[in-house]
């Protein structure tokens, strides 16, 4: 099969989407660099045009996706709004089916991004190579988080391209029903993410809106 996209961004949007202007910046950074290796382009939730159905462009995006960057604060692994353990879960899935025809035993198609909470970073996620932006404040107004991990934002456009290429070669053999692939219900999100922390998840007050909510106030505005 052929892949439309190099990467899938999944992030939390958190509290009146306090995060998207942040990981807006990172995507801007990540574009720059990738724009200079492949035509592929990033798959960004940002880019979903007024009247799409959420769901079927998520899970779409995620199947034509060579692999995903995971952006994590202690939102991800929400229980009750469970769009990036279901976004986590999917790509899990296909990085598993994946794995079968790729010469190459290391290679991973998840890259987690730590922006907060790495502490609560599950261990299990520990076992992949991650990146550790915690150190970026979100309060500072002369500093963008491109620039202050450029070098970082680089690496990350190289192991893309490489993943990109490991794929290409393997992609007469990869097989995916990309427009007919859905998301692991929200049942099966739940858990997962009990499984990712090794815990039961208390219930938590309902105030972060969930990705469907927040896009689709933005549509009808």
């Amino acid at each position: 099969m052929a892949f439309e996209f190099c990467c899938f961004i999944s992030y939390p949007h958190g509290q009146e989407d306090v995060l998207v202007p942040i990981v807006k910046d990172f995507v801007e950074g990540l574009k720059t660099e990738l724009g200079a290796l492949t035509r592929q382009e990033i798959w960004f939730d940002r880019s979903i045009r007024g009247g799409t159905l959420i769901d079927p462009a998520i899970s779409k995006g995620i199947c034509k996706s060579v692999c995903m960057i995971m952006i994590y604060t202690p939102l991800y692994f929400d229980k009750e709004h469970t769009y990036c353990a279901q976004e986590l879960k999917a790509m899990q899935d296909l990085e598993l089916e994946r794995a079968k025809h790729l010469t190459d035993a290391s290679i991973g198609l998840i890259i987690p991004i730590i922006l907060r909470g790495k502490k609560k970073f599950p261990e299990i996620m520990k076992k992949r190579k991650f990146y550790d932006f915690t150190d970026y404040l979100f309060n500072s107004s002369s500093e963008k988080l491109r620039q202050l991990h450029a070098a970082q934002i680089s690496e990350i456009a190289e192991y893309i391209l490489d993943c990109c290429e490991c794929l290409e070669k393997a992609s007469g053999s990869i097989s995916h029903d990309c427009d007919k692939y859905g998301l692991p219900t929200s049942d099966d999100a739940k858990q997962f993410v009990e499984s990712v922390l090794k815990k039961e998840i208390q219930e938590v007050v309902d105030l972060f809106p969930t990705r469907k909510e927040t896009v689709s106030e933005e549509i009808s505005k």
